[in-house]
């Protein structure tokens, strides 16, 4: 297999906590690429260049983060990331972190095209909205500490705001969401996984 993606991204960052977590990283081969600059490497297994982007073993190309879990989990089932039992709070989880990792990238681009003016506006609005009361949600019954695709990717939605939004301060008003984020820092694959500061 080969994987394509860039180091700071958060979605890349839910494929390539997965291969760990399932032993399946020293059967990948890495691309590290640059999907703004449009590498000529990923536009030929992308048209759309976004990462990440991963080539099974016959050479098909998997886009979209969750779908590259689902095949990875359908191929190797074990060790398993969506359990048999309480795969319902599992699967809500990685979409309530999926939709808060949504609301700070399109939050960012909005800046980038927009200017700092973008967060005041009704769709600027609508994305803060959004992480806050995804956050007040996880505060409110934080997801067990685990090796789990829920818990995983809450812990990369936190990082990456944490990486992008760094006067946010969620940790301040949540802590008992900031400590059980502390606690999963220590696993290994976020911890060899984590983006690069600068």
């Amino acid at each position: 297999m080969e994987l394509y993606y860039s180091l700071t991204s958060p979605y890349a960052r839910i494929v390539r906590i997965a291969l760990l977590e399932k032993h399946l990283d020293d059967r990948v081969t890495h691309h590290v690429v640059d999907p703004w600059g449009d590498d000529p490497s990923l536009m030929q297994v992308n048209p759309a260049t976004r990462v990440p982007t991963l080539i099974t073993h016959d050479g098909t190309p998997i886009t979209e983060s969750l779908l590259m879990v689902h095949y990875l989990e359908a191929v190797w089932p074990q060790p398993g990331l969506i359990p048999t039992i309480d795969r319902e709070r599992t699967l809500s989880e990685a979409g309530l972190a999926v939709g808060m990792i949504d609301a700070a990238v399109h939050t960012l681009l909005g800046r980038k095209i927009g200017g700092a003016q973008f967060d005041a506006s009704p769709i600027g609005q609508r994305r803060t909205r959004a992480i806050n009361a995804a956050l007040d949600r996880l505060e409110a019954q934080s997801p067990a500490i685990s090796g789990q695709l829920g818990a995983l990717t809450v812990a990369i939605a936190l990082d990456y705001l944490d990486l992008r939004f760094p006067d946010m301060g969620w940790a301040v008003t949540r802590p008992q969401l900031a400590r059980w984020h502390e606690a999963m820092e220590e696993r290994e694959s976020l911890s060899r996984t984590r983006p690069p500061r600068s």
